[in-house]
């Protein structure tokens, strides 16, 4: 429901406009908060990254990368987009990636991108990339904490993200 349009919302029997317009505000007012609260926290791990992230970009009807740029200590600085793609591709090249990093001068980033679909189960492309994005950060001394893909919570995965790091990639 929370990635419905408007005007999908206001198609359904007993929710006018006015309603869906509500709602559409409460689901987005919702992963604001959310991150927000993220925001002032040490970000390290796939869970902290989902707390920052997971709500806002499981909205989004397209495939997304975002850039988490960390200080030394690894407090957040800021999410910045590295590419924005389509339902079920986003083509990313490392140096959109470290661009970001590199105009706020970070000590470390988290790469993270969404799958539409829900399954966070990576791709070999993501793979590849992650390869790249290794590489390409030992070269600038920018460290790649991890590479994670987001999905959405359902009964048959154990959690809706997939972390490169805890597969031990990164």
């Amino acid at each position: 429901m929370s990635r419905a349009s408007v005007e999908d919302l206001a198609r359904t029997k007993g929710v006018g406009l006015t309603k869906a317009i509500q709602l559409k505000a409460a689901f987005t007012l919702g992963a604001r908060l959310s991150r927000s609260e993220a925001e002032t926290r040490t970000i390290e791990t796939p869970e902290d990254v989902y707390a920052l992230l997971g709500e806002e970009m499981r909205l989004l009807g397209h495939e997304c990368v975002r850039v988490i740029s960390l200080n030394t200590r690894f407090r957040f600085l800021a999410v910045d987009e590295a590419s924005r793609g389509t339902v079920d591709a986003s083509l990313f090249h490392p140096r959109e990636v470290f661009r970001h990093a590199l105009a706020r001068q970070a000590y470390a980033v988290i790469v993270v991108h969404n799958h539409p679909s829900g399954d966070p189960t990576p791709s070999r492309a993501d793979s590849l990339v992650t390869q790249q994005l290794k590489a390409a950060g030992e070269l600038l001394q920018i460290k790649v904490l991890d590479h994670i893909i987001l999905g959405a919570p359902r009964p048959d995965q154990p959690q809706p993200w997939f972390s490169f790091r805890q597969q031990g990639v990164l």
